[in-house]
């Protein structure tokens, strides 16, 4: 839209939408950078879309409980 609004002699609206464009390109950028420092922090794994199979937990370890990496985070 900013392309447009400028080459069409509007410069005013160029400006608005151009700054409106990164805005979001920014906001999305500092979404996606928090989400994966804060998985890094509390240490979850990796999703993997190309991952076809899907490994189940063994028995042992469903009686023990949750594993650490989806255990929630404590304070203190």
């Amino acid at each position: 839209m900013a392309l447009t609004a400028a080459g069409s002699g509007h410069s005013q609206w160029a400006i608005v939408a151009g700054v409106i464009c990164a805005s979001t390109i920014l906001f999305g950028l500092t979404v996606m950078s928090t989400t994966v420092h804060r998985d890094h922090a509390d240490h979850h794994n990796v999703p993997s879309l190309l991952n076809d199979t899907w490994e189940t937990t063994p028995a042992f370890a469903r009686r023990r409980g949750a594993p650490a990496a989806i255990e929630p985070r404590r304070a203190g």
